[in-house]
């Protein structure tokens, strides 16, 4: 008998333990029925966030193309502007814009790109100088004064990264302008310590705008904020955190802030930046392409977009090209058919009949004839579809001159290409 009861105790809680099993089981198996879903759906919403992204950089960037290009066209019939304070702003504000264009990609594609730094030699003051007339037009709008004052101490030659640097400087100083009205902004540029041919130097903006509190105070590194009164503002938002802290990492830098509710705010960056050594030699100059004086050749340019192709026709023909310029795949395709082109620059992204469609079928009577792809769209998307479509070769807009003639003289036969000394 006592058998009988030990093997019924025995059985019952063996059912206990697989009623228990088979319930543990069934909710490990909802739960990860749940957490698949959430994971597709966060997949899912990076993914539209990334092509949201990508999408907003390519329309960006087709205007910015004209800009930029018209702004180098103007500079380059006009030399007596070279120095014009209104176009180098213009320009300055142009590559300002490019540059934070492409580092909110690299941004927004965190685990596969890197930002990386350059070395090359720039004039610190000139930077600076033109940083600050870019604010020109927002300073007269909210009645606020922009003081400038650079430390005669500092090498104004020195090696390192422009762009990026003008990157940080220019989220600092709208962060500053947005929290002032009707007052003042100072923006130096300070030798804290020199050391061989390393100079510690210091970016500083204060400004004498409306209190912030301490919440608002790291607005500067949220990545979007909408503080009531900057609601009004010109900027509209604030800094975006992310691209700043990764920029100022890029270069080794360190971004200090400050505050007081009485004077207002100061913020600092603080950088190591290298002055060039008499005896040191850094190739500053982009690669020098010879113009193609001794034969007329020809060009056929095909873009929906009607300034990029005044753009693209005004920078060719300067250098001896005879251009050909239409707006849509199905003349393209008939022109080609019936002409004979040394190089044809192809809009991927047109309406009806897109660059790759196009190219797909002038390859199928014209195997030879180099075609560049010029597109606005980040092409590690198409990379694939640009070489199965025949394309040989890609430009990302907005491009220069030199970069246009560089490609084009890859491809072209007897290409005479060298690096200026």
């Amino acid at each position: 008998m006592t058998y009988y009861i030990i093997g019924g105790i025995l059985l019952a809680i063996i059912f206990y333990l697989w009623t228990k099993y088979k319930s543990v089981k069934n909710t490990l198996e909802d739960k990860n029925k749940e957490l698949q879903s959430v994971q597709e759906k966060t997949e899912k919403q990076f993914q539209l966030q990334q092509d949201y992204i990508s999408m907003l950089s390519q329309e960006l960037r087709t205007p910015l193309y004209g800009i930029m290009g018209l702004t180098n066209l103007i500079a380059e019939e006009h030399p007596k502007l070279k120095d014009d304070k209104k176009l180098k702003s213009l320009k300055f504000s142009g590559d300002y814009l490019l540059n934070l264009i492409n580092n909110v990609l690299h941004v927004n594609f965190l685990n596969s790109e890197k930002i990386t730094a350059q070395n090359i030699t720039f004039n610190l003051n000139e930077v600076t100088q033109n940083l600050i007339n870019s604010f020109s037009y927002a300073t007269e709008n909210s009645d606020n004064t922009l003081h400038y004052n650079f430390d005669k101490e500092i090498d104004q030659t020195l090696i390192g990264d422009p762009a990026i640097l003008s990157q940080i400087l220019m989220n600092l100083i709208s962060n500053a302008l947005r929290f002032t009205k009707n007052g003042n902004v100072h923006f130096s540029v300070n030798l804290i310590k020199s050391k061989n041919n390393t100079k510690t130097i210091s970016f500083k903006v204060t400004h004498d705008g409306f209190d912030v509190s301490k919440e608002d105070q790291t607005s500067i590194y949220q990545e979007f904020i909408d503080v009531g009164n900057a609601k009004k503002s010109y900027l509209g938002t604030g800094v975006n955190s992310k691209i700043l802290k990764r920029l100022s990492g890029v270069l080794n830098g360190e971004i200090i802030i400050q505050n007081n509710s009485q004077a207002g705010s100061e913020y600092a960056f603080v950088v190591n930046l290298k002055a060039q050594a008499s005896d040191e030699s850094v190739n500053t100059e982009a690669p020098v392409i010879e113009s193609f004086k001794d034969t007329k050749l020809k060009a056929l340019i095909v873009d929906d977009n009607k300034l990029n192709l005044l753009v693209a026709d005004k920078m060719l023909s300067k250098e001896n090209f005879n251009c050909t310029t239409i707006d849509n795949g199905f003349d393209a395709i008939e022109l080609s058919k019936n002409n004979a082109y040394d190089i044809i620059l192809m809009d991927i992204n047109m309406p009806k009949l897109n660059g790759i469609g196009t190219t797909k079928q002038i390859r199928k009577f014209d195997q030879k004839t180099p075609i560049i792809a010029l597109t606005a769209v980040d092409v590690t998307q198409l990379n694939r579809q640009i070489i199965q479509a025949g394309l040989n070769d890609y430009i990302l807009k907005p491009y220069n001159k030199n970069h246009l003639l560089e490609i084009i003289n890859k491809h072209l036969e007897n290409p005479t290409h060298h690096t200026a000394k």
